[in-house]
């Protein structure tokens, strides 16, 4: 078994154990017992075994110079932390908390698959090195604009517009704004891939989805707003799109 495919492993089997194999009821009695739920434990010792069955084949595949008691101790690593990391996650039960949990469970597997691959610690340097480039940085620096910045730019427009008073009937303020960071991302990367045609399918779908509410509405200043918060919203990602491609090598022509 090689080193990937050991990551790859343990990451399938958080997911597993994680999603999979524990029910909601046990979701639910944790957040409502917290440590003193049982099912909490449950959950981390099906963890320590879907864990230990995967290192234990790693083990004997790949010839490894850890000893069979490392190898549980590693196991028993990643259930002990699942749990005090779910512990902690129970008091929080929200998006935020939710994929911070995720994150330092993502962690812990990383370290441990480090602490047994057979690898040149220089050359993370080197990664770490190579993901510091210039056109790397421009990159996530693009997407993070696309996200609050432009949010915050776009609302500071519309402020300046009369809202209609048709946008209180309109949905939730916080899924608007959730749709139109997805919107935005998406379109970029479609742009960065070479897919212009999925562009094209993405900004059809969302005029198809508002035809219906622009209809019912007939209400020409909710036309105009939302309008104008639309094209704002692709406007930007267009120009972001163009200033990265230009200064990036970033961007696959399309097939034919």
């Amino acid at each position: 078994m090689s080193d990937s495919s050991l990551l790859l492993g343990l990451v399938l089997v958080h997911v597993l154990a994680d999603f999979f194999l524990q029910p909601t009821a046990w979701v639910q009695a944790r957040a409502a017992q917290h440590w003193r739920c049982a099912q909490l434990y449950y959950h981390s010792l099906i963890h320590f075994g879907l864990n230990l069955l995967l290192l234990v084949l790693w083990y004997h595949l790949s010839w490894s110079a850890v000893s069979v008691i490392g190898v549980i101790g590693l196991a028993l690593l990643i259930a002990i932390s699942h749990l005090l990391i779910d512990i902690g996650k129970s008091y929080f039960e929200d998006l935020r908390y939710f994929v911070l949990d995720q994150l330092l469970h993502l962690l812990v597997i990383l370290l441990v698959w480090l602490s047994l691959a057979d690898m040149d610690y220089r050359s993370l340097i080197v990664l770490g090195g190579v993901l510091l480039q210039p056109e790397y940085l421009l990159l996530l620096l693009a997407y993070l604009l696309l996200m609050k910045p432009t949010s915050v730019l776009i609302g500071m427009v519309l402020t300046n517009i009369s809202a209609p008073a048709s946008t209180t009937k309109q949905g939730s303020p916080a899924a608007g704004h959730l749709i139109g960071i997805a919107e935005r991302v998406l379109i970029l990367t479609l742009i960065l891939a070479g897919q212009y045609s999925g562009v094209g399918l993405v900004v059809a779908a969302k005029s198809v989805l508002r035809y219906n509410d622009l209809r019912d509405s007939h209400d020409r200043a909710l036309t105009e707003y939302i309008l104008l918060g639309s094209l704002l919203s692709f406007g930007m990602t267009l120009l972001v799109a163009i200033v990265l491609l230009g200064l990036t090598p970033f961007g696959v022509s399309s097939s034919a």
